[in-house]
């Protein structure tokens, strides 16, 4: 077999009605008294330790009505007696103060130095717990929950007045995507006290709303407070993660042992803030934010055994997020410096929070009520974010039947957080059929007000953007689908063949959910490989914007081998270097820096060709040239484990070259702002791709045969063909290359 040709199949129209969604739980009334709670809690703080959850399932129902009656909770009394302010502040905290006073203790009566390491092992005790310490014999010291350490400790003597050395800032900084958008970004006493009563949606609004969860999916309550205010910063700060102000003013303990646990435990406190400002909670049961574990933390104390110089001055913290992400549960990691009275007092670095579940329920949604994460109409999701990033680049193998479904031989799964486009799984229905015709996925990506596409494209969507929201899902239902089961004990990839695209209306999905349908139309069980034809819909506001039709090729590494190209693996030459000479009028630009073209991640061409009345038509032409840079940003995005220049950039890129004709020849206000919204409402784009650019190939080109320019309006409407090339083999082609810019004629209308 020379080449695959899958252009038999016949393509069918979407399908299938969108189910309701399904009605929501009632919300916790909250009749429970706090006397009658109190007294429960006292009772179950003397049994065992196995009926320790049922005793925090009971206190959430109590905290859902406290926040419905508008009441802040309060840390609730130990048996005999009132726990001191450590306790209060949870069990981290205790075990800080633990392990600092038994370091004092092992060093005494020499001075405890000022650099500390702490390390926190998995798991972290998130309620007060009686605690102990003890010395190691290497010098570190340990606080205990019964035999097991949670904290080591150990002191260093490395201080320096610059500080660790602050890390390289990439050149294009992750962009977290959150869970959760708010416009709060500054919370007072008041609004941190509501935080930690559960209150979050009245803290941050609706979209953190988790009204109808049953009481053990709320957030467990937190520990006492200690922060007096927070502003939050998001995408922030040098590395583009976030940067948060505080201010603490502790509570007096009597000054018992060192007080460098104090800013500590205050800096954790503000990257707990942040995990539930930017959502991280939603998905996860009985969410709790603790140390990281496994990750030393460099504490380096200035303020002396007796704490800042300045009384009553309080603490100012400036938290600088350097990492954010969800694997293996989400995490924030940050540096910190704490002054008082205008000087340093304390320094963090490598500081890091995590969220966690409740014990017991991993990541598998509950067989009956589905996942605690709600979707963009309120109902519960199948699966959600965190599904979706471990389907993509983490462990599956704690997701049921989603991880048994994308797990090798099925590789890869999902493109990685920056380009991936899937959020949540709203509905799934397989097929029972034999042929798995007929399976449907409704999925939602909630895209952001300002992501870095949009940016770097000069405004609105590219098109390259609207591809991959509606080619992602495709390849998720056909590893829940069985793709794999043809072939089960062969190592598969997954890779677009073909499709068709039309833009039915103008739409901006920008700060919006947009859901995405796909149904499997027809599937082809071939020697080595697996071949889905699928049909597409993306929606806002409950309105089609975009509808396709696509196929996706499971394939073997000796059948991925095969696709050599649109020609049968003979090496062509673009229509400009098959000319005997050169054309009159043809001009060679370089492009590099017209940011109207696209700049960053989305500057695609750099020399550039342009033939005005060149090209098959007649009507102009373009051939871009660009060396491949191994370290180009999309060979570390698109597939984990299976490096590829996505063919939606390519296609990009053609875009982009029907975009620099249109300005170089005067068919459009070269003083005209960035490219705007790209795709054409009614235009249907095609495409076909028979082969992939990976790092180890030299050149990728492209060329565009303009075919039409009308003008109609107030724009001019510029159609072309075109085709790229991965060093001298032709690999994709697009039809029907629509853009339309302002006329500068007539003026947009």
């Amino acid at each position: 077999m020379d080449e695959l040709d899958f252009d038999g199949i016949p393509l069918g129209p979407l399908h299938g009605p969108r189910p309701d969604p399904d009605p929501a739980a009632p919300v916790p009334d909250g009749t429970a008294t706090p006397t009658g709670i109190a007294r429960m809690l006292a009772r179950e703080a003397q049994r065992a330790h196995a009926a320790a959850l049922d005793a925090h399932r009971a206190l959430s129902a109590w905290q859902a009505g406290l926040v419905a009656a508008g009441t802040v909770l309060a840390p609730a009394p130990r048996p005999g007696g009132v726990p001191d302010v450590w306790e209060r502040w949870g069990g981290p905290a205790s075990a800080l103060r633990a392990a600092a006073r038994a370091l004092a203790e092992a060093m005494a009566p020499r001075p405890c130095p000022g650099v500390f390491t702490a390390t926190w092992h998995d798991p972290v005790p998130y309620a007060p717990a009686p605690l102990r310490a003890h010395s190691a014999p290497d010098g570190a010291c340990e606080a205990l929950d019964g035999e097991r350490a949670i904290l080591t400790l150990r002191a260093t003597d490395d201080a320096t007045d610059e500080g660790p050395p602050r890390r390289q800032v990439p050149r294009f900084p992750e962009e977290f995507h959150p869970h959760a958008v708010t416009d709060v970004h500054r919370l007072t006493r008041a609004e941190l006290d509501a935080l930690a009563a559960g209150d979050v949606a009245g803290v941050f609004g609706p979209a953190h709303d988790q009204r109808g969860l049953e009481p053990d999916e709320l957030p467990a309550p937190w520990p006492a407070r200690l922060l007096e205010e927070i502003t939050v910063g998001p995408r922030a700060g040098r590395y583009g993660q976030g940067l948060l102000t505080a201010t603490a003013r502790p509570a007096d303990d009597g000054n018992v042992g060192p007080r460098w646990p104090y800013p500590v435990a205050a800096a954790l406190e503000a990257l707990r803030v942040y995990a539930f400002h930017q959502g991280l909670h939603l998905c996860l049961p009985g969410a709790r934010v603790l140390p990281l574990p496994g990750r030393p933390v460099r504490v380096e104390w200035r303020g002396g055994p007796a704490g800042p110089e300045t009384p009553g001055e309080p603490w100012r913290l400036t938290v600088e997020v350097v990492e954010l992400g969800l694997l293996p549960r989400p995490y924030a990691v940050a540096d910190c410096e704490i002054t008082s009275g205008g000087r340093v007092v304390a320094r963090l670095h490598d500081l890091g929070a995590t969220v966690r579940e409740r014990p017991g329920p991993g990541l598998a949604p509950h067989p009956d009520r589905g996942c605690c994460r709600k979707t963009s109409s309120g109902a519960r999701a199948r699966y959600h974010e965190l599904h979706i990033a471990h389907t993509a680049e983490g462990d599956p193998a704690e997701l049921g039947t989603l991880g048994a479904a994308v797990t090798a031989p099925v590789r890869p799964r999902l493109p990685r957080a920056g380009l991936r486009m899937v959020d949540r799984v709203v509905d799934l229905h397989r097929s029972d059929g034999p042929k798995r015709a007929g399976a449907r996925l409704v999925t939602e990506h909630d895209v952001p007000a300002d992501p870095w596409y949009a940016r770097e494209h000069g405004g609105g969507l590219p098109v390259f953007a609207l591809m991959e929201m509606a080619l992602q899902p495709l390849g998720l239902l056909g590893g829940l689908s069985g793709a794999a089961h043809a072939h089960p004990d062969r190592p598969l990839v997954c890779r677009n063949l073909e499709g068709r695209a039309r833009l039915t209306r103008a739409c901006d999905p920008r700060a919006s959910t947009v859901v995405q349908e796909s149904v499997l139309l027809s599937t082809a069980v071939m020697p080595g490989a697996v071949v889905d034809r699928y049909a597409f819909s993306l929606s806002t506001g409950g309105e089609v914007f975009c509808t396709g039709e696509a196929a996706h090729g499971y394939l073997t590494p000796e059948v991925l081998a095969l696709r050599q190209g649109l020609d049968g693996g003979r090496e062509t030459l673009p229509w400009l270097e098959r000319r005997p000479v050169a054309p009159a009028g043809a001009r060679r630009l370089d492009v590099r820096h017209d940011a109207r073209l696209g700049r960053g991640r989305l500057a695609l061409l750099e020399d550039v060709v342009l033939v005005p009345g060149g090209g098959e038509h007649g009507a102009g032409y373009v051939l871009c040239d660009k060396a491949v840079d191994p370290g180009d940003w999309f060979f570390g995005r698109h597939f984990p484990h299976d490096p590829v220049l996505p063919g939606s950039v390519g296609v990009q890129m053609l875009f982009q070259a029907v975009r620099a004709f249109a300005l170089y020849t005067g068919l459009a206000d070269q003083a005209s702002p960035g490219p705007g919204p790209e795709a054409v409402p009614g235009e249907e784009l095609r495409w076909t791709y028979r082969g992939q650019i990976l790092r180890e190939h030299r050149r990728v080109r492209g060329e565009v045969h303009i075919r039409e320019v009308r003008a109609a309006g107030g724009t001019v409407l510029v159609r072309a063909d075109g085709s790229v090339w991965r060093d001298g083999l032709r690999i994709h082609r697009a039809d029907n290359i629509a853009v339309a810019l302002p006329d500068a004629r007539r003026g947009t209308p």
